[in-house]
């Protein structure tokens, strides 16, 4: 688990890395596709890990998360305002549409798994209570026919 998340945090940096070449570049096409492909990658880590460890991360790790989503979207806004600087809005919008989609269709898978994550543990509870009750009663039930035919 700690791996994922060191490896969510070097592909933000990355990502600072690649704000720097936005900027000296201008922008040109094959740097901006290079810099979206990393912001491709370093988002889908970040959902990849979220959904991974739903519930389980540790409060260390989850703030890491938490603080490479904020980069992401630090990283977010300086690309629009490069891509529009170059006239390049309309581009920007329909790759963002894609990561928008994306995005959404992440959060529900996550918030099915962290239903199913609840069920099975509600379900794995009352089998437990079951089978205590079960052994209980075979006990009782044992210990009672020892006592009526007890010689």
């Amino acid at each position: 688990m700690i791996a994922e998340v060191a490896t969510v945090i070097s592909v933000v940096k990355g990502l600072n890395d690649a704000i720097s070449t936005i900027k000296e570049s201008k922008g040109h096409a094959g740097d901006l596709a290079s810099i979206m492909g990393r912001y491709a990658t370093a988002n889908e880590a970040v959902q990849e890990v979220e959904s991974k460890y739903v519930g389980r991360l540790s409060v260390k790790d989850s703030m890491q998360i938490q603080l490479a989503k904020r980069q992401l979207k630090a990283f977010n806004q300086q690309l629009k305002d490069s891509m529009m600087m170059q006239g390049l809005t309309k581009d920007y919008n329909e790759i963002m549409a894609r990561v928008e989609e994306s995005r959404l269709e992440h959060e529900k898978q996550i918030k099915i798994a962290k239903i199913r994550r609840r069920e099975n543990i509600k379900f794995l509870k009352t089998m437990g209570v079951a089978l205590t009750s079960a052994v209980i009663s075979f006990g009782v039930i044992l210990g009672l026919i020892m006592l009526i035919f007890k010689k």
